[in-house]
């Protein structure tokens, strides 16, 4: 005797039923955290619609973070322009390699708030 076990993919907006190649999940981020809802054509064209204004306006972020390394934020990660010329001034005096101007790495600010 054989089985079959079919699998019917639901809309996650309204709950009714997806047609075979009438939807998709549709993959997301908000606030840090990342979504994936299972939508109609229809309902992912709405979410596509609701969001292009606010997409249209923003910066694209390559290399989503997972929150699964365990890292901790030093403080110095949402400083001051003031704090972030002081960790390079500490940096240069004590053999890092930073930049003028752009992101301070990491381990150069972890090290600064040790040494803090």
């Amino acid at each position: 005797m054989a089985q079959k076990v079919t699998v019917q993919l639901v809309d996650d907006l309204d709950q009714s039923p997806i047609a075979e190649g009438n939807g998709r999940t549709v993959q997301f981020g908000y606030d840090g955290s990342d979504y994936e809802i299972d939508l109609s054509n229809d309902n992912a064209d709405k979410l596509r619609d609701a969001l292009s204004d606010y997409i249209a306006a923003a910066r694209k972020v390559n290399g989503r973070r997972s929150g699964a390394t365990g890292g901790t934020k030093s403080p110095a990660r949402r400083g001051n322009s003031e704090e972030l010329s002081k960790i390079r001034e500490w940096a240069k005096e004590n053999g890092y390699e930073v930049s003028s101007r752009g992101r301070i790495s990491s381990q150069v600010q972890e090290a600064y708030a040790a040494a803090h």
